[in-house]
């Protein structure tokens, strides 16, 4: 039997072991606030990734609700040391996505964010995706809907907590979650109709289908409306015919007690794959079928919380409505590989182009004193932004010759 001087020297011991562990235990955080930058509507974070080596470096993440899978870029992978040997080019000459297994250590704001089990993929082939919002992997619904998230734009300020950790502030309106994607949704109505929406705050700009849009703005010919994919409505450039795209200013619109004003939707063509529009194809991913998604031009005067746990949304509105986000020189662009840009149509006013001595094709080289190559999407189209009447100088590319056009900023919608 041990003295009492050897079980005291015991106990010592074992709390030596324990007391680390337990320390480390409390000293992680389990609700965190961080900054947010805005770029094409789109929101981003600073999170840390580590290294296999146990080595930790800094990477933004693109906060994506309308997406369940983990996108991680190539130059991240490599970075990280994930293993790209069976990424192959298919006979199209395109790398696939490549599945691997997700990395095990990500914090934000020194939170440890948990992706066990999350489908990862490897983006090779499509690098503008990162590119054009500075980012090199995306934060997916599945990961946030393991949290109580508050997305005030308003503040620029992203939180995650635990479920039912945070008071609720502002107007509750009830939503579903789709529990294997995580994406959420709730029911509104437009112009009299109802109809149910997704919350997808990783588009750059808010989407149904263009009957449903075509119904709507037949039986409200005044609401302003306007032909071509420019400012946020742009979502990449390499959807088919985006500067074709109607797009419609919505005076009212009705979530649940939430008012919205002066909404821009854009009606999709029915390119998805099958045919179909774009409420068929995203209800696959949806607990209920859905019309399209409300994006980030919707949500910017509010304090947005999701809470996922209690299937609802909150909204605390503290800035005005944004009506002035499509006065802009009116171009459609289209990022590169190379992190250029090109010039995939030109808007129209009155059935005539907006801008004259710039055609689809030509290469976007400068706005102003912005260097297009290697800007991200959103600080390009910003460059293009102004009040009406006001010139923009851009430089293009065109068959090998650089040309000089002002171009005047017109309200298109």
């Amino acid at each position: 039997m041990k003295s009492g001087l050897g079980w005291l020297v015991a106990i010592a011991g074992c709390l030596l072991v324990l007391l680390p562990a337990a320390c480390a235990r409390e000293g992680a955080k389990s609700a965190v606030t961080v900054p947010i930058v805005l770029d094409h509507n789109r929101m981003t974070v600073e999170a840390e990734f580590q290294r296999k080596d146990g080595s930790w470096r800094k990477a933004r993440l693109w906060v994506d609700t309308g997406n369940p899978d983990f996108f991680i870029s190539e130059g991240l992978a490599r970075d990280l040391g994930i293993d790209l040997s069976a990424a192959k080019p298919g006979a199209d000459g395109q790398i696939p996505a490549l599945e691997i297994t997700p990395p095990a250590g990500v914090r934000i704001g020194g939170m440890p964010i948990d992706l066990t089990g999350i489908k990862s993929q490897v983006m090779s082939a499509v690098p503008w995706l990162f590119s054009t919002t500075g980012s090199d992997a995306n934060l997916p619904a599945t990961v946030l809907e393991k949290y109580q998230v508050v997305f005030d734009y308003p503040r620029l300020e992203l939180t995650l907590a635990p479920p039912g950790s945070l008071p609720h502030r502002g107007t509750r309106v009830p939503a579903s979650v789709n529990p294997e994607t995580g994406i959420i949704q709730i029911d509104g109505s437009i112009g009299g109709d109802s109809l149910s929406l997704a919350l997808d705050n990783g588009a750059s700009y808010s989407y149904v289908s263009l009957g449903f849009l075509d119904r709507l703005s037949g039986r409200h010919p005044d609401w302003p409306r306007t032909t071509g994919a420019v400012g946020c409505a742009n979502i990449w450039g390499w959807w088919p015919e985006e500067s074709a795209w109607a797009v419609v200013r919505v005076p009212e619109m009705q979530l649940g007690a939430v008012h919205l004003a002066g909404v821009g939707l854009v009606g999709l063509p029915n390119f998805l794959p099958g045919g179909m529009d774009v409420g068929t194809w995203y209800s696959q991913k949806t607990a209920r079928p859905v019309a399209g998604f409300l994006g980030p031009n919707a949500f910017k005067a509010f304090r947005l919380e999701f809470d996922y746990a209690g299937s609802a949304v909150y909204f605390e509105q503290g800035a005005e409505f944004d009506t002035t986000d499509m006065d802009l020189v009116g171009l459609t662009l289209r990022p590169e590989a190379d992190g250029s840009y090109s010039v995939v149509g030109v808007a129209a006013r009155g059935g005539q182009p907006a801008v004259q001595g710039v055609e689809a094709g030509d290469k976007l080289l400068q706005v102003g004193g912005l260097r297009a190559q290697g800007a991200t999407m959103g600080k390009v189209v910003d460059a293009l932004r102004g009040k009406p009447g006001e010139t923009r100088t851009l430089l293009i590319e065109r068959a090998g010759k650089q040309l000089e056009v002002d171009a005047k900023v017109e309200r298109f919608l």
